[in-house]
């Protein structure tokens, strides 16, 4: 069950579907089936998110998502049903290209990437669109499925700045384009092939976390640069089934994020509650693999903070995940659910509750 938890349905058990999100799936059909929108050939909407697979890489799958929200990648604050509502009445009309060919038809495509506002689009596809297991733990869920046969669109609104970092490396791109927007734009744009000299796609669950990833990097070099924070502080957030408890101590930078599972909770189905964590003290050389995509959110969320306070700290993350988070929707719950946490009045840290973080560990673990 620790692979599950490590894994969230990226295949480590060479399972495939993944089991766990099988069952999902299948749990939550009937709720599924109440936000399903009308399911046809012909869609008329607009397009306002884009979706790269990965399963095959390189030869992937790749989609504008289209429905009838303005918005469906800035969630947080609604509740489950209303996120549910939104993703599930996206349509993705898809076709299947080799990821570092940037064909006339996947330019196209990546126009509607590039638009920072909903592109009005017409989509029919070859046959009816299929519900096929719509969860991923990176990425929030999405709705029909089914392969492109044609696709109209009006002019998409593409900010200049993105014609003027395309040609940059990739890592300046990211950073232009996050200072300008936010990571949600640049992951999208970074995922579509269109920062940095090697144009290449890469699949939306690998960008987002290497968008956060490049920005917390920019960050961190600067925060070492701040003085070390004057007194402890502790910040709190509850949102869609995860607790999250943030610990800033006033010692030099390092990290760590702690994710419990609650028995029976979405990942967990074991009898009993199983912690993982991932941490970084100077610089983060591997991948966090106990924690995965959700480690490099957090971090963001925290080094922004950190960077208005003009102040470096240790930063300890405790992440609970609870039996009320029984669908994954993403990271953008864990970085958008820390900010919140970090926009609330801290408190002051009791001794002993410092104590009880074990934090010596957190210094010594790379060392």
């Amino acid at each position: 069950m620790h692979l599950c938890i490590k894994c969230k349905g990226k295949g480590y058990c060479g399972k495939q579907p993944c089991p766990l999100l099988h069952n999902i799936y299948k749990s939550k059909f009937k709720e599924i089936l109440k936000y399903l929108p009308d399911v046809r050939t012909e869609v008329f909407g607009s397009s306002t998110s884009f979706l790269v697979g990965r399963a095959n890489y390189p030869n992937i799958f790749i989609s504008p998502l289209v429905g009838n929200f303005e918005d469906a990648e800035h969630l947080y604050g609604l509740k489950k049903e209303e996120i549910l509502k939104i993703r599930l009445n996206l349509f993705s009309p898809r076709i299947k290209v080799n990821a570092y060919k940037i064909t006339p038809l996947v330019e196209k495509l990546q126009e509607i990437a590039m638009s920072i506002k909903p592109v009005d689009s017409e989509v029919e596809f070859y046959n009816k669109p299929k519900i096929i297991l719509p969860f991923f733990s990176e990425t929030p869920p999405i709705g029909p499925i089914g392969e492109l046969k044609k696709l109209n669109y009006d002019n998409p609104k593409i900010p200049q700045i993105v014609d003027r970092v395309a040609e940059d490396y990739s890592v300046e791109g990211v950073l232009k384009i996050y200072k300008r927007f936010d990571e949600i734009y640049a992951s999208k744009l970074f995922s579509c092939g269109i920062l940095g000299k090697e144009k290449k796609l890469i699949p939306t669950r690998w960008a987002i976390t290497a968008v956060d990833d490049i920005i917390g990097k920019e960050y961190i070099k600067k925060i070492k640069n701040y003085k070390v924070l004057d007194e402890p502080l502790k910040f709190e957030n509850y949102y869609l089934g995860n607790r999250f408890e943030i610990y800033f101590l006033p010692k030099p930078w390092s990290f760590k994020l702690i994710e419990t599972y609650k028995a029976g909770c979405i990942w967990n189905k074991s009898g009993r509650d199983v912690t993982v964590f991932d941490s970084e003290i100077k610089e983060r050389k591997r991948y966090a693999e106990n924690t995965g995509g959700a480690y490099y959110a957090a971090r963001l969320a925290v080094l922004e903070k950190l960077d208005k306070m003009k102040r470096q700290a240790t930063v300890i993350v405790k992440r609970t995940v609870e039996k009320d988070y029984d669908v994954p929707l993403g990271v953008w719950v864990i970085r958008d659910g820390i900010r919140e946490a970090l926009n609330n009045k801290p408190s002051k840290i009791e001794p002993n509750e410092i104590k009880n973080l074990d934090t010596q560990r957190t210094l010594d673990e790379y060392l």
